[in-house]
């Protein structure tokens, strides 16, 4: 279960798991862990600081519809990632300046690796609102430890 801290328009999400930093990593930083815990999504990008990052999957558009993208900030593999994330022009008509940086920091910690998510939503997003109700129960943080813990 994740540790939840909720500050302004803020969410940090602090688990540990029982699998190596690199297995984390694959969970939160490769197409093969996003499909396993983001509803099916693939995740395309070069990861260069500034370059774009779109999560495509099964939707209206098809195979390869655009639910979410946004620009990468950092990316140190198997340490931490960090990117701007919008939600999709078809969900959210003001999709330009509503959005989220997600920063993930991998710490190992022995035999297990301590995952940290940050998130923070610009001032007014309603993604903020629906993750602090329903992030408690985090499907999201149970799925990267199901797939990190499984490999």
């Amino acid at each position: 279960m994740a540790e939840i801290t909720a500050g302004r328009n803020q969410l940090t999400f602090d688990i540990v798991i029982q699998a190596a930093p690199e297995d984390v990593w694959a969970a939160v930083a490769t197409s093969e862990g996003t499909q396993a815990t983001l509803f099916g999504c693939t995740m395309q990008s070069t990861f260069e600081p500034g370059a774009r990052i779109e999560f495509r999957g099964q939707g209206a558009d098809g195979d390869n519809t655009l639910h979410v993208y946004g620009f990468v900030r950092s990316y140190e593999p198997n340490h931490e990632f960090a990117y701007e994330q919008h939600a999709a022009p078809a969900y959210d008509p003001h999709h330009e300046t509503n959005y989220c940086d997600m920063h993930f920091r991998i710490l190992p910690e022995g035999e297990t690796t301590r995952l940290i998510l940050t998130c923070d939503w610009t001032a007014g997003n309603a993604g903020y609102e629906h993750a602090k109700a329903t992030y408690p129960e985090s499907d999201y943080m149970d799925g990267i430890k199901r797939f990190a813990e499984s490999r």
